[in-house]
């Protein structure tokens, strides 16, 4: 960390002034004093260089402090629940995210911290825009905890006995065809039977593109995780498997849990995503 680390360009600035117009000033008072004249325009100088320096330096010492609570809201164990005290926090991550521009590193671990408070949307959005830069491995390892969170957070209620997509493609045409082979003839059977199938063709059109979004949304965000490069903690392995099982990769699913396992042989798997990776279908 150096003297200009979290100031903005005017702040730089008026510091580097301040600092060229107090070593002027001093040479002034010398030069003044050895030739006995008065030295007050000088003095005033050396205060005018004092105010150039102090709002930088007070700046500064803000950003010392915020970093410094930046790594104990990182520490948390779990999310505050006490209001003020998580609104504190969401105000120092606020204070440092708008004076981390063109530092990778401190953009990843405010996004960490956004993660630590319950904000995980907002983490989520920071990491994105780190991550679009192609940062060092040691920022894309910054933000492992913070691609995990966003999985489980997706996949919360993601139905894990839910068919495998090539099997939910090809129901729609089956419905369709078994609906052609028992269609009445034309007349007034046919009338009545006419609206029958709309309302059942209707349910799929309107949950398929939220399915597939989602289904999309988590293959993003399992491939984010897997190209950071960065060795997973074994809370990232088992979030991996889970969003395998969904995705219908059982294999890839299994490779996960493994890979959990030899890291924390006593960690939490969900049942169903064991019995789904481990018989290469779902439940």
């Amino acid at each position: 960390m150096n003297i200009f680390d979290g100031l903005y360009g005017y702040e730089k600035l008026m510091l580097l002034c301040g600092l060229i117009l107090f070593v002027f000033a001093l040479a002034a008072i010398t030069v003044m004093i050895v030739q006995r004249r008065d030295f007050k325009m000088a003095m005033a100088l050396i205060v005018l260089a004092i105010v150039l320096m102090g709002f930088p330096g007070i700046q500064a010492v803000k950003f010392s402090q915020d970093t410094v609570e930046l790594d104990r809201i990182r520490m948390q164990p779990q999310a505050p629940t006490d209001p003020v005290q998580k609104q504190q926090a969401q105000q120092a991550l606020s204070n440092l995210e708008q004076r981390a521009a063109g530092n990778p590193q401190l953009q990843a671990q405010v996004s960490d911290g956004y993660r630590a408070i319950g904000e995980v949307d907002k983490a989520y959005r920071l990491a994105q825009s780190v991550l679009h830069e192609k940062p060092s491995a040691q920022v894309q390892a910054t933000l492992v905890p913070v691609l995990t969170a966003k999985l489980n957070q997706v996949q919360a209620n993601a139905p894990i006995t839910a068919p495998p997509p090539a099997a939910a493609a090809s129901a729609p045409p089956a419905a369709a065809s078994t609906a052609v082979a028992t269609a009445p003839p034309a007349g007034i059977g046919s009338v009545a039977a006419t609206p029958a199938p709309a309302p059942a063709s209707s349910t799929p059109a309107a949950t398929a593109p939220m399915d597939s979004a989602r289904q999309h949304q988590i293959a993003e965000i399992a491939t984010q995780l897997q190209s950071t490069g960065a060795v997973l903690p074994a809370a990232s392995h088992a979030a991996l498997a889970k969003a395998y099982v969904v995705l219908g990769q059982p294999q890839k699913a299994q490779a996960n849990v493994d890979a959990a396992r030899r890291i924390d042989p006593n960690i939490r798997i969900n049942p169903a995503v064991l019995r789904a990776a481990r018989t290469g279908s779902h439940p």
